[in-house]
């Protein structure tokens, strides 16, 4: 069984369900005008522990999937740094309770990141990796140092939440 998922624009309004957007222009008068200037914020959080910054690299793969994963401990900010844009996909918080609670696959969405703007997630939405367009996609990921760790050897019920959703998601530009 399969779904294939169109890429969408990345606004505001469109991934409000989902986190914030940070853009370069935000279409608003900045909140500091000498240099720098400060266009656009977005709020981060972390839940008992320490918060860190990751250096991610990815390489371009086929734009397939079929496992998400969410964080109930942390909002997780993912700013691009060279190799964009790349695919985000994403899906509507469940029931934070309830480790078997995933997203229906009619849910699940995919945006296009440019490099020049950024993203933080809210907690418990599940999200898949990265899909670079280019061969090299660069980032750091803003998240929480627990978070990061379980992410090497993931848990079934810690921040760290991956699950199969079932069904193989293709993605289409």
């Amino acid at each position: 069984m399969g779904r294939i998922l169109r890429v969408e624009r990345l606004t505001k309004e469109a991934f409000q369900p989902y986190g914030y957007v940070l853009l370069r222009d935000p279409g608003v008068p900045p909140f500091k005008a000498d240099p720098p200037q400060f266009v656009d914020r977005v709020p981060f959080e972390v839940d008992d522990g320490k918060p860190e910054f990751v250096y991610a690299i990815l390489k371009r793969r086929e734009f397939t999937f079929s496992t998400m994963e969410r964080h109930l401990k942390v909002t997780q900010g993912f700013f691009p740094l060279f190799g964009g844009p790349a695919i985000i996909t994403v899906a509507p918080a469940t029931d934070c309770t309830d480790p078997e609670a995933i997203p229906a696959p009619d849910l699940v969405k995919a945006f296009l990141l440019e490099s020049y703007n950024a993203i933080v997630l809210h907690r418990g939405v599940w999200h898949g990796t990265i899909f670079p367009l280019e061969e090299t996609f660069g980032y750091v990921l803003a998240t929480r140092k627990a978070t990061t760790d379980e992410s090497i050897a993931p848990l079934y019920d810690g921040d760290v939440q991956i699950r199969d959703l079932g069904i193989r998601f293709d993605i289409v530009l």
